[in-house]
C-alpha cells in the first residue's frame, strides 16, 4: 500500500502510485507539516506554563528557557535598616498632607523638593568607641553654625555639638576618631586668609587646640588623624610667591590638645602637591596626597585644532611617625602620565593602605572614568586594579572599613565588598534600602548613610553583610547581569 500523505485540506488526496513522483510538491508538503507541528509544541509549552508570555522565546528548548530564568532572578539584599527612625539634623522636610477626594486641579498642595536651599551640609563621616561621627553645618544665627553630631552603632542616641558659628563659606568639620572621642578641623577666617581650629568632644564636652593658620589658597582640603600617642593635621597652601602648591603639616597631643611644633610643608619641594589624606598605620601614619604635573593641549594631526588643556595628575604616598615626620621618601603609587581626579585611603592588612582613585584625562564637565585600586606597603607597591568603568558617570569612590561606594548625581549608589588588599568581591550594584542615599562612614557590618530632607539631613545606620567570594562568582558565572 503506498504511503499517505497528511491530509492537509479536503481537496487533498493520495496521488496514483503509477504517477510519477513530484518530488517538489513532497517537500513542501513536509516542511508545511513540520511547521504544523511545531507550532503544537509552541502552544504545548505555552499554556504548560500558565500563558506567561515572558516564559521564553518561541521555539527554545527547555535550558535555553531555564539560562533565561536564571538570569532575571533578583540579586538577594545585602543591606536591612537597622533603626526604623532615622536621626535628623536640621528642620524636618515638610510633608504633603493627602489629597482630597473632591479636590480640583488648583487645590493641589504645594509639593515640597527633595532638597532645599539652605540645607544642612554634611562632610565625611568616621567611626570612633561611641559610634559614628560626622561634621555638620547647619543655617542659623544670621550665617552658618558648625557641629559634629555622633549616632550609635545601632542607629539610636542621635546628638548635636554645637562648635560654633562659621563664618564665611567653607566646608564642614573634618572629623576623625580617637578612642571616645571625636577630633575635628574647622576652617575659620582671619586677616591673614583664614584658619584651621583643632577641637576634641568627648560627648557634649569640646576641648579647643591650637589654631594654625592658613593662607588664601582655593583649596580647602585638610585632614587629620590619631595614631599611638600622637596625631597630625594637614592640609594644602600656596608658597610665598604664590607660583605653587604644596602640603603642609602640623602634629599635636590629641590628649592635651597643645601643639606638638611649628606648621612646616611635608611635599617636596619642587612639585605642585594638592588634596592630603591620612591614614594611620601601626607607629604612625600614612600620607597621600596630588602632585599636579605640566600642563599640555593636545593638538589635532588633521585640523591643526588645540584642545583643552589637561594636566596629568598622579598620587604620591609618604610614611609618617606618629608626630608627621618622614620616615622614608614619596613614592608615587599611580601612573604619573595619568590623571587621578579624586581618591580615597583606608588602611589595610600587614600595616599597608589602600588608595582608590578615579582615572579620567576627558575635558572638564564631561563624564566618565576608571575606577581603580592599589594596594600599598613600606615594602612595596601592589600592581593597580580596575574595579570598575564608568562611562557614563562621574562617581567619586570613597573607600571603607570592607566597602566600597561610587555615588553619582543621577542613579543609585552602588556598594562592593572589598578585601583588605584592596580586591573587589563580585561586582559593585546598588540596594534597595539605600536607594541614592551618600555613605559617609562604615564598619565591617553597619553604614552611615545620609539623605536629603528639604532642609534637613537624615541620618540611618544600616547592616550589611558583606558578599562571599564563592557566592559572588557563582552569580557572575550563571550570567546575572550587571545593575
Amino acid at each position: 500500500m503506498p504511503p499517505i500523505s497528511p491530509k492537509i485540506s479536503p481537496k487533498s488526496s493520495p496521488k496514483d502510485p503509477t504517477e510519477p513522483r513530484d518530488s517538489g510538491s513532497g517537500l513542501a508538503g513536509a516542511a508545511l507539516a513540520a511547521f504544523v507541528i511545531a507550532i503544537v509544541i509552541v502552544g504545548v509549552r505555552y499554556w504548560g506554563r500558565g500563558g506567561e508570555p515572558n516564559a521564553g522565546p518561541p521555539g527554545a528548548d527547555a535550558g535555553e528557557t531555564d539560562a533565561a530564568v536564571v538570569e532575571a532572578k533578583p540579586t538577594p539584599p545585602r543591606c536591612t535598616a537597622v533603626s526604623a527612625e532615622p536621626y535628623v539634623v536640621g528642620e524636618p522636610q515638610a510633608t504633603k498632607p493627602p489629597k482630597a477626594p473632591d479636590a480640583g486641579e488648583g487645590d493641589e498642595e504645594e509639593e515640597f523638593d527633595e532638597l532645599a536651599p539652605f540645607a544642612v551640609e554634611l562632610g565625611r563621616g568616621t567611626t570612633f568607641e561611641g559610634g559614628f561621627a560626622v561634621g555638620a553645618l547647619r543655617d542659623g544665627e544670621g550665617g552658618s553654625v558648625a557641629m559634629i553630631a555622633t549616632l550609635g552603632l545601632d542607629g539610636r542616641g542621635g546628638k548635636l555639638v554645637r562648635l560654633g558659628r562659621s563664618r564665611g563659606d567653607f566646608d564642614a568639620p573634618t572629623v576623625s576618631g580617637y578612642k571616645g572621642s571625636v577630633l575635628a578641623a574647622m576652617l575659620e577666617p582671619n586677616a591673614g586668609g583664614r584658619s584651621i581650629r583643632l577641637a576634641r568632644v568627648s560627648g557634649e564636652q569640646v576641648t579647643w587646640g591650637p589654631e594654625l593658620g592658613e593662607g588664601r589658597d582655593e583649596s580647602l582640603a585638610v585632614d587629620l588623624a590619631a595614631s599611638g600617642a600622637g596625631a597630625v593635621v594637614v592640609w594644602d597652601d600656596v608658597t610665598k610667591d604664590g607660583k605653587q602648591t604644596m602640603v603642609m603639616l602640623a602634629p599635636f597631643d590629641p590628649e592635651t590638645m597643645k601643639a606638638k611644633g611649628e606648621p612646616r610643608p611635608v611635599s617636596p619641594p619642587k612639585q605642585d602637591a594638592e588634596t592630603p589624606r591620612l591614614a594611620p598605620r601601626p607607629g604612625g601614619h600614612w600620607l597621600a596626597y596630588v602632585v599636579v604635573g605640566a600642563a599640555r593641549k593636545p593638538k589635532d594631526e588633521d585640523t591643526g585644532l588645540v584642545g583643552e588643556a589637561i594636566a596629568p595628575r598622579w598620587i604620591e604616598v609618604v610614611p609618617l611617625d606618629e608626630h608627621g615626620a618622614a620616615v622614608a621618601l614619596p613614592r608615587a603609587v599611580t601612573p604619573k602620565d595619568g590623571h587621578a581626579l579624586a581618591f580615597d585611603v583606608e588602611p589595610s592588612e600587614d600595616g599597608g593602605m589602600v588608595v582608590t582613585y578615579r582615572d579620567d584625562d576627558t575635558p572638564s564637565g564631561s563624564s566618565g572614568g576608571r575606577v581603580m585600586s592599589v594596594w600599598v606597603r613600606l615594602s612595596g607597591v601592589g600592581e593597580a586594579r580596575l574595579l570598575t568603568e564608568e562611562p557614563t558617570s562621574a562617581g567619586v569612590p570613597d573607600l571603607m572599613p570592607g566597602w566600597l561606594s561610587v555615588s553619582s548625581l543621577s542613579g543609585a549608589t552602588r556598594i562592593g565588598t572589598m578585601t583588605p588588599r584592596g580586591e573587589l568581591v563580585g561586582e559593585l550594584r546598588p540596594e534597595p534600602v539605600l536607594g541614592n542615599g551618600e555613605v559617609l562612614a562604615a564598619t565591617r557590618a553597619a553604614l552611615l548613610v545620609a539623605r536629603p530632607a528639604g532642609k534637613a539631613m537624615k541620618l540611618s545606620v544600616m547592616q550589611c553583610a558583606p558578599d562571599e567570594p564563592g557566592v559572588a562568582d557563582a552569580g557572575l558565572e550563571a550570567g546575572t547581569p550587571p545593575p
